[in-house]
């Protein structure tokens, strides 16, 4: 019993290990086989969550991870702190989670602690037999260091969609994790939608029913929120027309489009989750942040506000300020600024790049979810 080694009651015990950090409680996991025991609880794990993701804590459990990509080298990352993008440390994706012919690796989404990751092996596009395994998709939880590589996709010959796009979140109804990979074919023209399902570790193909004459942009930025994932989409032909949102449902598993703001829709380029809100990032030499306030009937866009400067955001932190990179800081490198959005300050952050660089950003809230046997987890919290 853990009464018998702390002197307190399990209750409390239970209380007080659920207010702590992944990364303690991971060690904490040898102390004895009853901490072993309640760290790997599905209730607790849900409890842990819970308090994670509460309004007071949500800066003490965020952490940020970087990517520096180059064309010629393997990507790099590394963990940083929320507020100052502080070093914590590199991670090795590459080869640990990935071959070690990937090269970039795609940050697709994110979904309680859990992230969707792609990486791309350009040479296997070339000649290969099955050119659906170019791309490599992994689900991981960087605090526990737990992954899941998905499994492949056995293809007819000449399968070779022209156009891959992904999506990541949890099915609210089923508690269940899910991929969606979006293809696209020059001839016929049409799209093929397929969805994994962790809790079978299999994809199938869905009835999509997808308009064959749009065009996905590919996400900046992952857009998961609330069950659902956005895509940006617009005509193949640029000139002219409008671009929409297209949601994609992780229960009912059914795609909507959304009206993009009045006089913008042909300048939106990119879109993004603020504040568990969704936006959608107008302008090329400044940005306009436009939220979308959804209701039962039809969604509605609000202007946050501006950008001035002509780079486009890396990362949006839950306190307001946001992540840019650029020549702010030294007319020679690249660096990376936290920009506040209302004062307009600006400060150097020691992140520092000759250029040649691509970054990407993304930050996620730590958690003790699993990445097999979530659905568990739940189940648990719905019965007890």
């Amino acid at each position: 019993m853990l009464s018998r080694h702390l002197h307190l009651p399990e209750g409390v015990v239970t209380e007080i290990l659920s207010t702590l950090p992944v990364k303690s409680l991971m060690r904490f996991k040898s102390v004895s086989k009853a901490w072993y025991a309640l760290i790997g609880d599905p209730y607790f794990i849900t409890k842990h969550h819970t308090f994670a993701i509460s309004d007071h804590n949500r800066n003490q459990y965020r952490r940020v991870i970087l990517e520096r990509c180059r064309a010629t080298t393997a990507p790099r990352f590394s963990m940083h702190s929320n507020d100052t993008l502080e070093f914590s440390g590199n991670i090795h994706l590459v080869p640990q989670l990935f071959s070690e012919d990937i090269n970039p690796v795609h940050f697709i989404g994110l979904c309680n602690g859990i992230f969707c990751l792609v990486g791309i092996a350009p040479e296997r596009f070339y000649g290969a037999p099955e050119p659906d395994r170019a791309r490599e998709i992994v689900l991981w939880n960087p605090a526990t260091r737990e992954s899941k590589r998905l499994p492949f996709v056995p293809r007819p010959p000449g399968f070779c969609p022209s156009f891959i796009d992904f999506g990541f979140g949890i099915d609210l109804n089923s508690n269940d994790f899910k991929v969606v990979k979006i293809m696209y074919f020059d001839s016929p023209r049409h799209y093929q939608v397929e969805v994994y399902n962790l809790t079978t570790d299999s994809w199938r193909v869905i009835d999509a029913s997808l308009n064959s004459a749009y065009f996905m942009k590919w996400p900046h930025f992952p857009s998961y929120l609330n069950g659902f994932y956005y895509w940006l989409i617009c005509p193949e032909r640029r000139e002219g027309g409008h671009r929409l949102l297209l949601s994609f449902d992780m229960s009912n598993e059914m795609f909507r489009e959304i009206m993009l703001p009045d006089d913008t829709s042909s300048l939106v380029e990119h879109i993004a989750i603020i504040n568990d809100s969704l936006v959608v990032i107008v302008g090329i030499l400044a940005f306009d942040i436009w939220v979308m306030n959804e209701s039962i009937v039809e969604s509605s866009w609000t202007k946050l506000f501006t950008i001035e400067l002509p780079t486009l955001p890396l990362q949006f932190l839950d306190d307001g300020l946001i992540v840019l990179s650029g020549h702010h800081c030294d007319p020679d490198k690249k660096c990376l600024v936290l920009f506040d959005p209302i004062t307009r300050e600006l400060k150097n952050l020691p992140i520092y790049d000759d250029g040649s660089e691509m970054f990407q950003l993304v930050s996620y809230k730590e958690s003790l979810v699993l990445v097999n046997g979530w659905r568990n987890v739940l189940e648990q919290q719905d019965t007890s």
